[in-house]
């Protein structure tokens, strides 16, 4: 996306406040079943003595961490920065990429698969808005979203998808 088509958008969503209120809602609110999905599990692992509550706790928590030190490396501009528009949601400047929202949501979706295909295809389905309305609100790229994807998938799928998962 140019930056012309960030301007554009976030013009267009600001016109139209009851896709301003989606999108904010959507950004405001979605992270919050994909946390309640995470601990909730985590909880029930815990309960259960599962085995699996190792791993499905500390992958995520690894995942964020790596994700971190990556983005406060890169310490790259954000779309309102660069382009200098205010984004749907107040944001702070700095760090953009990866985006730690995309990342944690995708880890946890394939944590939650790990133990629940079901559920883990719900939460991939709500962890795909939480990836969208990153770039509606304008605090993120496009590639800062796909990055912080790709890493996690990346992660998950060495801990909880290949024969020697954890």
């Amino acid at each position: 996306m140019t930056s012309e088509n960030y301007i554009l958008l976030n013009k267009y969503i600001k016109n139209h406040p009851k896709i301003e209120k989606a999108v904010i809602f959507v950004d405001m609110q979605f992270p919050k079943p994909v946390m309640w999905i995470f601990y909730g599990t985590l909880l029930l692992l815990a309960v259960r003595l599962d085995k699996r509550v190792f791993a499905f706790g500390a992958v995520p928590w690894i995942d964020f961490f790596i994700v971190t030190k990556i983005r406060n490396r890169i310490n790259r501009r954000r779309p309102f920065e660069k382009y200098g528009f205010e984004p749907v949601v107040p944001h702070s400047p700095g760090k953009s990429c990866p985006s730690r929202h995309a990342s944690s949501s995708v880890i946890i979706t394939i944590a939650v698969f790990f133990t629940s295909p079901v559920l883990g295809v719900i939460t991939g389905i709500i962890s795909l808005f939480v990836c969208v309305s990153r770039i509606l609100t304008g605090v993120h790229y496009i590639s800062d979203v796909i990055f912080g994807a790709v890493i996690s998938f990346i992660i998950g799928a060495a801990a909880f998808l290949t024969p020697f998962k954890l």
